[in-house]
């Protein structure tokens, strides 16, 4: 309700401009994150392809037991070894490539210290590649979060999760006195009255479900699938028939599955949902869950929601 038509008017343009210059900021930080996403994946992308390479490196080991096997029949100087490849099953002739410069025992044993680097790239690659799996997976959850973002403090409050995960450069005259902005999640209250919350950002998801719900509650996720942290509170009570969907429409309905429809949703009490040492920030994992299947619906999100 409004006192006058002219009051409504400046309330709606007033309200227009808030949510473009959200609008606007939120895309600055969606250009930033998108860059460091992209450089991420073309670094995995780049480390896939050595890690391919590395696979061949027995043949190395190989080459380098028929030069052991020959090496009276080579001298320094030589270009090439033309022999038998006693590891052909048809023991045909190849010619392996030599290093003028070294000696026989020298080039093969450059062979077995190529097949001994490629077997360390291989164990190595491997680590660095689920690192980088792990910062992608990162980078596309806070992606799927400035959208929910409703005002400065919801992005303030992202911009300092980029800030502490080194994504985003802290100002230099804001260190060691900057005030940290702490926004709220989402509220909603059921049919049957219990409330429920909704984190907009990863720095909420892990404060609702590390910090702020008790064990007995229920926490809902998408399954597989980025999205908020949803946690029911029991409030001493139960959750009946027609709670437990509801709060999982909405954990499908704010997700990356937002548009889609028979989104696997899971849920469990919160004391089965940990957060791994040195995790990112909303990055969990759970056990003993059961799954529901449900279609987003915004408009249940709007009826549901605490104004």
């Amino acid at each position: 309700p409004c006192p006058t038509f002219s009051a409504l008017l400046d309330r709606f343009y007033e309200e227009r401009e808030h949510l473009e210059r959200v609008k606007q900021r939120g895309q600055d930080l969606i250009r930033s994150v998108t860059t460091a996403r992209d450089r991420t994946a073309r670094k995995i992308a780049h480390q896939e392809q050595e890690l391919a390479a590395t696979h061949d490196r027995e043949r190395l080991r190989q080459l380098g037991d028929i030069l052991t096997s020959n090496f009276y029949q080579m001298e320094r100087g030589m270009a090439r070894l033309r022999t038998v490849d006693f590891y052909d099953p048809e023991g045909r002739e190849i010619d392996v490539p030599l290093d003028p410069l070294l000696t026989p025992q020298q080039n093969a044993a450059k062979y077995y210290k190529e097949y001994n680097k490629a077997k360390t790239a291989e164990v190595m690659l491997t680590q660095q590649l689920e690192k980088g799996r792990r910062e992608l997976d990162y980078l596309n959850s806070v992606l799927d979060t400035i959208p929910l973002a409703e005002g400065e403090k919801d992005l303030q409050e992202i911009r300092q999760e980029l800030t502490d995960t080194g994504y985003l450069r802290r100002p230099s005259k804001a260190k060691g006195r900057e005030k940290r902005v702490v926004s709220k999640p989402m509220e909603f209250r059921s049919s049957a009255g219990l409330r429920i919350s909704v984190g907009k950002n990863n720095t909420q998801n892990d404060l609702l479900t590390c910090k702020q719900a008790f064990k007995s509650d229920i926490w809902f996720h998408t399954q597989k699938i980025h999205g908020s942290h949803v946690i029911l509170w029991l409030e001493g009570g139960e959750a009946d028939a027609l709670i437990l969907p509801e709060t999982a429409i909405l954990a499908a309905t704010f997700s990356q599955a937002g548009e889609g429809s028979r989104v696997p949703v899971d849920y469990t009490p919160v004391k089965y949902v940990k957060k791994p040492a040195g995790a990112r920030p909303g990055m969990v994992v759970y056990t003993t869950y059961q799954t529901a299947v449900v279609d987003p619906d915004p408009e249940l999100a709007k009826q549901l929601r605490v104004k």
